[in-house]
């Protein structure tokens, strides 16, 4: 009896199982390895401010006879900038490792996914226009940055340039939908391929949606999400 219990408890499990993890887990890696030169850009602007206002100090410092109440003043800006870069970085490294069953308001979540990309798609092509308004609708923030960050690539690989991007929201009684959509330019060629990694596919947001519990529906140049909504009392970033 006891040798029967282990082995129930040391069974693999289902081979379907250990795809659709591995599918999840592949696709989370091939996602942050498109984000990563966004987080490592936006990380190097946080960090730009310090070392502006610690060359202004060091000059000061070099004078004949250096005015104290300047070099006080940048002491200060420096001990306030660093706080508030060790608050974004802190933000930012989230991507990395996310707050379980954290909630955020879904226009600020958006704005984040999109800001986070913003001067790439320009680079690359694409101009966005973010219609979600301010509101009190709320959402997992892990799914959001994982689902519809992952939709937004995979279209914009996949399209051509220049090319417009709109993204809107429908909220009802049920889950709030968000889509994206773009439309070419007359003209447009295929875009820059991405650097430094590989294309998403829609194999990757579905892996992602299904892990995230998230409805996903897509088609040429369009995706639908469908997210979960939380109250926003249980807003917690």
């Amino acid at each position: 009896m006891t040798a029967g219990k282990l082995q129930l408890a040391d069974a693999a499990p289902p081979a379907h199982a250990r795809e659709d993890l591995l599918s999840e887990e592949a696709a989370r890696y091939a996602l942050l390895r498109r984000v990563a030169p966004a987080l490592r850009h936006h990380l190097a602007g946080t960090l730009q401010p310090i070392g502006m206002v610690a060359a202004i100090m060091d000059r000061r410092l070099q004078a004949a006879q250096p005015d104290l109440t300047a070099i006080r003043d940048s002491t200060k800006s420096i001990s306030t900038l660093t706080r508030s870069a060790a608050g974004a970085s802190m933000g930012l490294l989230t991507w990395l490792a996310p707050k379980e069953n954290s909630i955020g308001p879904l226009h600020a979540s958006v704005e984040e996914c999109v800001g986070m990309l913003t001067t790439e798609l320009a680079f690359r092509g694409f101009s966005v226009s973010n219609t979600i308004e301010a509101s009190d609708i709320a959402t997992s923030i892990v799914a959001l940055r994982s689902v519809f960050t992952a939709a937004l690539i995979t279209l914009t690989d996949a399209a051509l340039t220049p090319a417009s991007i709109v993204i809107s929201s429908q909220a009802s009684d049920g889950p709030i939908r968000v889509v994206i959509s773009i439309s070419s330019e007359p003209g447009a060629v295929a875009a820059q391929d991405p650097q430094p990694y590989r294309k998403l596919g829609w194999n990757d947001v579905q892996a992602l949606a299904t892990a995230e519990q998230v409805g996903l529906s897509y088609g040429s140049g369009r995706a639908e999400m469908r997210f979960t909504a939380a109250a926003n009392a249980d807003v917690t970033i």
